[in-house]
C-alpha cells in the first residue's frame, strides 16, 4: 500500500492545479466588489455634491449621467417663490474665485422677470480665492395677476458662466420661503472628461412665424421664393 507520504509530489501538484484553476474566478469576484464600491462611493459623491450645493435644488449626478456641455452656463440650482402682489424676495448670490488671478463676475437676468428684479451690485472684482456676495431682490408689481407665473434664468457670468432659474408666482398670500442662497465655485475646467466625445452641435430649429391669414405658405414668414 502507498503511503501518504510517498504521494507528497502528487498531493503538492494537485494542489497548485487545483489553485489555478479556481485563480481566475477568484479575482473575477475581487474585480467586481472593487467596481460596485467605487461605484457606490461615486454616486454617493455625486448626490452629497448636488445636496450641499446651496439652500437652492438641484439635482445630482451619478457616474454614468453627461452633463450640460462645458461652453453652456452650468446649473446651480432653483430659486422658487410665491409671492403676492407687491411682495419682496431676496436671492443671496455667493460666488468663490477658484483661480489665482483676479476675476470679474457680473449678473445679469433674462426674460420677463427682469424688470421685477434689483441687482446690487451687479459686477464684483474677486481676487484669488476671495469670496463675494451680491443680493438680488424681486418685487412683484403691485397689478401683477393672481396666478401669474413668470420665470427666468439669473446668469452668474466669472470664469465660467453659471446659471439659477428663478420662478416667481403671484399669489394673494406669500409662500413660506422668501429668500433663497445660489452658492457657485467659479472655477476653470482643466479636466478632460470621457462624457465630452458624446457632445455634438445640435441647435434649435430656425424660429418659425405663422403666415397671416390668407397669405404666404412659407414657414419663415418672409417671400415664397
Amino acid at each position: 500500500m502507498t503511503s501518504f507520504a510517498d504521494n507528497k509530489p502528487a498531493n503538492v501538484l494537485g494542489g497548485m492545479i487545483a489553485g489555478a484553476i479556481q485563480a481566475p474566478a477568484q479575482i473575477a469576484a475581487a474585480l467586481a466588489g472593487a467596481l460596485m464600491k467605487g461605484y457606490s462611493s461615486s454616486a454617493y459623491a455625486a448626490s452629497s455634491y448636488g445636496s450641499s450645493y446651496g439652500s437652492s435644488s438641484h439635482g445630482s449626478l451619478t457616474s454614468c449621467e453627461i452633463p450640460p456641455p462645458c461652453w453652456e452656463p452650468q446649473p446651480a440650482g432653483d430659486c422658487c417663490f410665491e409671492l403676492p402682489p407687491g411682495g419682496t424676495a431676496t436671492i443671496r448670490v455667493r460666488i468663490k474665485n477658484c483661480g489665482w488671478t483676479r476675476q470679474v463676475v457680473a449678473l445679469t437676468v433674462l426674460g420677463k422677470v427682469a424688470g421685477w428684479m434689483t441687482i446690487m451690485p451687479t459686477a464684483l472684482l474677486l481676487d484669488p480665492l476671495e469670496r463675494g456676495l451680491i443680493l438680488v431682490t424681486i418685487q412683484v408689481p403691485t397689478n401683477a395677476s393672481i396666478g401669474a407665473t413668470v420665470s427666468a434664468p439669473l446668469i452668474i457670468r466669472g470664469c465660467r458662466d453659471h446659471y439659477s432659474r428663478i420662478e416667481v408666482r403671484v399669489c394673494d398670500c406669500a409662500g413660506a420661503m422668501n429668500c433663497c442662497d445660489v452658492n457657485v465655485d467659479d472655477c476653470a475646467d482643466q479636466i478632460h472628461h470621457w462624457y465630452e466625445h458624446f457632445y455634438c452641435p445640435r441647435p434649435c430649429n430656425n424660429p418659425r412665424i405663422p403666415p397671416p391669414r390668407g397669405g404666404t405658405n412659407n414657414p419663415t414668414g418672409g417671400p415664397n421664393g
